[in-house]
């Protein structure tokens, strides 16, 4: 019953409210509510489209909002909750690179603050693996990595889990970006402690249970990263796919429309870090977003800089109103993230 009061308030408000961006969070494999009938996009001119209400009830840049997860540097100072309230953008990602907050309580501070000018539950994630991969500032314990705990197998797995998300959600956060559902090479020095092994099998178990201790934690869970063409890798990502991955994190660049042809996943898929897949000057992280988005992907990462998340905002609402990117597949991640409904949502 929480759950449909919660949703139909974020509904009202994006439907009868400001135009502000509304959304929920998609769950892999969870049951679309009922929204509102989107009128048909191809034969709208482009200087109507802002007029044209997708899922929801949603405006356009309502739902390029709802598309993009969010980092910053430093402390949230007023000009970002600025940008944040006119923007609303759809998640907010704290990592430890970008030095926000300083314990425990400042951190549920600023995830209050942004909370309070959105109009809808934002998604706010973090990454906590254990090993090599931990907040040390939220003071939750950083227990093993894959790499130990798995010899000890699933089981042990997502006890551990459960354990370090149980914490995470008890500071605000919905999202813990795990596990890592890539097979160690033998080669790869950043993968060495971060992957559960070399055995494909072995590995699929350990990754659906880490994804069960996520949920079990009340957290979505986000199986990183994709592989594209590697085709021993793809067997941890079917078992992260029927353990109910909400998300799966892919490289930008990577060629992930396997996910979905092949594997059949419904969920979200989610970049990793634009600016790390930029590549350089003349491929600028505005232009890697919309093309990811154009290729099937649902939501784009900016981790580190709201100066590139505010031109990526403006890059694809560009791409909408010139028909580069077209309004009806904005609609369909819109409504993938609304599929995930408000299961773990505060």
């Amino acid at each position: 019953m929480r759950r449909l009061v919660y949703l139909g308030i974020a509904l009202c408000l994006t439907g009868c409210g400001p135009p502000v961006a509304a959304v929920g969070p998609s769950a892999a494999q969870g049951t679309l509510r009922p929204t509102a009938t989107a009128a048909p996009f191809a034969s709208s001119p482009s200087g109507d489209q802002e007029a044209v209400l997708g899922p929801g009830g949603m405006t356009l840049r309502q739902e390029i909002g709802a598309v993009m997860m969010v980092g910053f540097e430093g402390a949230l100072t007023p000009g970002v909750l600025g940008d944040w309230r006119q923007h609303q953008f759809g998640g907010l990602t704290l990592l430890p690179i970008n030095q926000n907050a300083k314990d425990p309580a400042a951190i549920r501070q600023l995830i209050q603050s942004v909370r309070g000018v959105m109009a809808h539950p934002v998604l706010t994630a973090t990454d906590q693996e254990g090993g090599t991969v931990c907040f040390q500032e939220t003071r939750v314990p950083c227990m093993a990595g894959a790499r130990q705990v798995g010899s000890q197998g699933p089981a042990a797995v997502q006890s551990e889990m459960t354990s370090m998300s149980r914490d995470l959600k008890a500071l605000g956060f919905d999202i813990n970006f795990a596990p890592v559902a890539t097979i160690w090479d033998g080669v790869a020095p950043d993968l060495r402690e971060r992957s559960y092994g070399q055995n494909p099998q072995t590995v699929a178990q350990d990754v659906s249970g880490a994804i069960a201790g996520i949920h079990a934690a009340g957290m979505y869970a986000a199986a990183q990263q994709f592989p594209g063409d590697q085709a021993r890798d793809v067997i941890p990502f079917q078992a992260a796919i029927a353990a109910g991955a909400d998300f799966v994190m892919v490289g930008p660049a990577t060629p992930f429309q396997r996910l979905r042809a092949q594997l059949g996943y419904r969920g979200v898929i989610i970049s990793d870090d634009l600016a790390e897949d930029a590549g350089s000057p003349e491929v600028p992280p505005a232009t890697v977003a919309v093309r990811f988005l154009v290729d099937g992907g649902d939501m784009v990462l900016v981790s580190h800089d709201i100066a590139v998340a505010d031109a990526t905002y403006d890059a694809i609402h560009a791409a909408v109103l010139n028909g580069s990117y077209s309004r009806a597949q904005l609609d369909g991640s819109v409504q993938r993230l609304l599929s995930l409904g408000l299961r773990f949502m505060p």
